[in-house]
């Protein structure tokens, strides 16, 4: 239980942080551009209700907290998926990178929403919303992997120090519940691997990779289609 802690509070930790700071403030700056190169559309909503050319501090606590979400939910899926990618070390982040910025794309990127019908160039949108994933995920990576060496602050501070860490999650809401989940998940696939044969902890990884292999193709698919229609 107490490596599993430690484990999801340095993910967790080093999400939230990114969230908000390259989701956050990155996510703002690229609004300010879109807006900068769109001025007749000022005032109009996104299709995340951001008044376009518009700085309110509600709708700056309200992508905080959207970013903030997203960095914590990115967090755990690292801490799921580190272990897939093979060969070394700047290939594996290569690989992860260009999952997240896939996959991110082809769930936002919506050909009949106003951020791509209303804003332009058209290719600009596209950009954004493509970098800020990747420029999210590299020093994501690096950053859990130093929070997870033996000698950092997440492997060495008293217990209670570190799972406070996971009240960050209070500011996260319903995600709150995914937590939990992932806690307990975490401390049953921590029994089921001390008990497993490495026969099949190798199958079970190799189904894994097939699986996220497959999800990747898929994402990479709808968001050439995407592309396609909004350019």
């Amino acid at each position: 239980m107490e490596s599993v802690v430690r484990t999801v509070a340095a993910a967790s930790a080093a999400g939230a942080l990114l969230g908000l700071l390259v989701g956050g403030v990155g996510g703002r700056l690229a609004m300010a551009l879109l807006a900068a190169q769109n001025p007749d559309s000022a005032g109009a909503l996104t299709d995340d209700g951001f008044p376009i050319g518009q700085f309110t501090v509600a709708g700056t606590i309200h992508l905080l907290g959207g970013t903030l979400q997203l960095g914590l939910l990115a967090g755990l899926v690292y801490v799921v998926l580190r272990g897939l990618p093979r060969g070394p070390r700047w290939l594996r982040i290569a690989v992860l990178t260009a999952l997240g910025t896939v996959a991110f794309g082809a769930v936002v990127i919506q050909p009949d929403g106003v951020d791509f019908t209303a804003l332009g160039p058209e290719w600009l949108p596209v950009a954004l919303f493509l970098l800020i994933p990747a420029v999210f995920v590299v020093p994501l990576c690096l950053l859990v992997e130093r929070w997870l060496a033996a000698d950092s602050w997440f492997a060495t501070a008293p217990l209670p120090k570190t799972a406070a860490v996971l009240l960050v999650w209070i500011a996260s809401g319903p995600l709150l519940l995914l937590l939990v989940a992932a806690l307990a998940t975490g401390v049953l696939w921590r029994q089921i691997d001390a008990r497993t044969s490495k026969a099949a902890k190798t199958g079970l990884t190799w189904t894994a990779r097939a699986l996220v292999t497959a999800i990747g193709i898929w994402a990479l698919i709808a968001l050439a289609s995407d592309i396609r229609a909004v350019t």
